[in-house]
């Protein structure tokens, strides 16, 4: 089963390399420099805040466990907890965007 994650995984980047390297100078978009500036700003800090997230998952899983949660059930709660973030996440941040 591991090959086939590998095998997809793979030529879905072969396609999005193709994608890519096939793309005109029409298709590309000409960007300020301080718009890149932010952009490479905002990708640094949003790679360190996904990072701190990603690290602390075996923690928190740990914790569950601790707690006397079982693997399944730890498994749905941090399914609800994405899908909240998801459905809850999108809903907050707009109204916030509108304030």
């Amino acid at each position: 089963m591991d090959a086939f994650y590998y095998l997809v995984f793979g030529g879905l980047a072969a396609v999005v390399l193709v994608m890519e390297l096939s793309k005109t100078s029409r298709d590309r978009v000409a960007t300020s420099s301080s718009f890149n500036a932010f952009k490479n700003n905002y990708l640094l800090v949003y790679s360190l805040m996904m990072a701190g997230d990603w690290l602390q998952g075996p923690y928190v899983y740990y914790l569950y466990s601790q707690y006397g949660f079982d693997k399944g059930d730890i498994g749905r709660l941090f399914i609800a907890g994405f899908g909240s973030s998801m459905l809850f996440g999108t809903i907050v941040g707009s109204l916030a965007d509108k304030q």
